[in-house]
């Protein structure tokens, strides 16, 4: 029986030590493959400064058949801080966004703001939040995101009810200037240096159709665009969901895109 239970426990104390031993190596392996992607991601960031403490984020994302397609975010300078307009496009994109942010701005994001329930604007929502970062939506598109299984944000933004109203929300104000290239996108003005996030409902001068279109109103989005060109005629910079940013002309050519050019893609 003594020999048995030698045996057993040798076996016992073996069959611990691999699974240690396995641990381990899971463990390095995830460290070997952890360091590589974020150091390609981080190459798939840009920051650009349009303004003093304004600057553009643009993250590309790369689809399956190697097209890599560029989207567009907002970071406002907010007090000791920094105010983010949308995440970037995927999880990974916005942890690289913040790393980006840390090493060439040198603040903290405080809080956040998506401007709809695309995944190229709110992917990077629960990285935000498990950063203490507060996210804040129009209600439309929290509901949106409960339906369609995409991260869900803790905050709304109160007093967007109807098209055209608008809130402050420390250094720059929140438009809703309707439905357009989805029924909860917003706008985010600021102020003192005349920047307007139009956002995916206002195209680049690229552009040769309105983009994708699933989620569309497409009878409410022209007096979306021309809501926005009335309550910021003084603007000077425009930044669309894709492409460079401009002036007011991107809003004329949205609006131009209407009038029965060719259907594309984003």
């Amino acid at each position: 029986m003594r020999l048995a239970s030698q045996i057993a426990f040798l076996l016992l104390v073996g069959v611990t030590a691999f699974a240690v031993s396995n641990a381990a190596a899971r463990a390095s392996d995830a460290k070997k493959i952890v360091t590589p992607v974020g150091e390609a991601v981080s190459g798939d960031i840009e920051l650009h400064e349009v303004r003093s403490g304004v600057w553009i984020h643009t993250s590309y994302y790369t689809y399956p058949d190697g097209t890599r397609f560029p989207a567009n975010g907002l970071i406002v300078r907010d007090g000791d801080g920094l105010l983010l307009v949308d995440t970037a496009w995927g999880e990974l994109l916005t942890l690289a966004l913040l790393e980006r942010i840390k090493v060439e701005i040198g603040l903290p994001v405080h809080r956040a703001v998506v401007t709809h329930s695309h995944y190229d604007r709110i992917a990077g929502a629960d990285i935000l939040e498990a950063r203490g970062i507060e996210v804040r939506v129009h209600p439309l598109a929290l509901a949106r995101t409960i339906g369609q299984g995409m991260p869900v944000p803790n905050d709304t933004l109160t007093g967007l009810d109807t098209p055209g109203a608008s809130i402050r929300l420390g250094p720059v104000e929140v438009f809703y200037p309707g439905p357009g290239h989805a029924p909860d996108n917003l706008m985010v003005w600021v102020p003192s240096e005349r920047v307007l996030f139009g956002g995916c409902a206002v195209r680049a001068l690229t552009a040769g159709s309105l983009g994708a279109r699933a989620d569309a109103d497409m009878g409410a989005w022209p007096g979306a665009i021309r809501r926005a060109r009335t309550r910021y005629a003084e603007t000077e910079v425009i930044v669309p969901g894709h492409g460079k940013a401009g002036g007011h002309e991107l809003l004329d050519h949205t609006l131009r895109l209407f009038k029965g050019l060719p259907e594309g893609g984003n």
